[in-house]
């Protein structure tokens, strides 16, 4: 909703065709946008010791590392 209502006041614009401030375009954006944010938070709640959930988070930066360091320069990906 938040980003309806930016959208209608021209401060949020997305240049995708399928936005269109429908409700087809908010659920994608929710789905790809938020929802998995909202799973990890939910998994590394849930997990038990304060290892596991220092693992967890490392791997999240690991893999942020990865996409956005190593993987432009050595891998040839462009984003």
């Amino acid at each position: 909703m938040v980003e309806v209502l930016l959208n209608i006041g021209g401060h949020l614009v997305r240049e995708y065709p399928w936005w269109n401030r429908s409700v087809q375009g908010v659920v994608l954006i929710f789905l790809f946008g938020y929802f998995h944010f909202y799973v990890a938070c939910i998994v590394a709640l849930s997990l038990k010791t304060m290892r596991a959930k220092t693992l967890f988070v490392g791997s999240l930066y690991a893999i942020a590392i990865f996409a956005n360091v190593i993987a432009p320069g050595h891998l040839g990906w462009v984003y």
